[in-house]
């Protein structure tokens, strides 16, 4: 019940809200919750790297919030990419490259581990990267669902196409990143 889990469990409990937003096409609230999740998202890291634990108490991070975090984020952003393209306001070939790069990098990750035993598949900045171009692109689409002006057109259609490269790009730079990181640990 710490403070960080707590705000990062309700936003996956908003997962299904905002999918269903967007499947009966209130998109002025979908995009409203989606912000709220992004600033949630960036409160719950906040709350959880500064909040100093009382006295005696163990400390405000934790495992449980390390790993809801980044799963909580992905089921938003999978969800979302799916739900977007059944409506039609999402390419479906970006969505299948965003699965099949996340699908890809599960599944060699669980090969690894269950064949060497290696554990270290923390995100790369270029992977963190991706995510956030993924979030700002998602966000674009909902707003040009709200706001369909061709500004907001072209800058979606931007983040498509910077999405895609990076979404390549970081699946490459992953598996070399972690390939040194399985090499350097054997080593030692």
């Amino acid at each position: 019940m710490r403070p960080a889990n707590v705000i990062t469990e309700a936003r996956l409990l908003s997962v299904p809200v905002i999918v269903a937003a967007v499947a009966m096409r209130a998109f002025g609230w979908a995009l409203l919750l989606f912000v709220l999740a992004g600033l949630s998202d960036g409160f719950d890291g906040w709350l959880a790297r500064r909040s100093p634990a009382p006295r005696g108490a163990p400390p405000i991070y934790s495992q449980l919030g390390e790993y809801l975090d980044p799963n909580a984020d992905k089921a938003l952003l999978s969800s979302l990419f799916i739900v977007l393209a059944i409506v039609g306001a999402f390419p479906w070939l970006l969505t299948i490259l965003v699965f099949t790069r996340d699908l890809s990098i599960l599944v060699a990750a669980v090969w690894i581990y269950r064949s060497t035993g290696f554990r270290d598949f923390r995100p790369t900045y270029v992977g963190k990267i991706n995510t956030v171009m993924e979030i700002v692109t998602i966000g674009l689409a909902l707003l040009y669902q709200v706001w369909p002006v061709t500004l907001v057109s072209w800058l979606e259609r931007l983040g498509w196409a910077l999405v895609f490269i990076l979404a390549y790009g970081s699946g490459i730079h992953y598996a070399f990143t972690c390939a040194h990181r399985y090499h350097r640990a054997r080593a030692a």
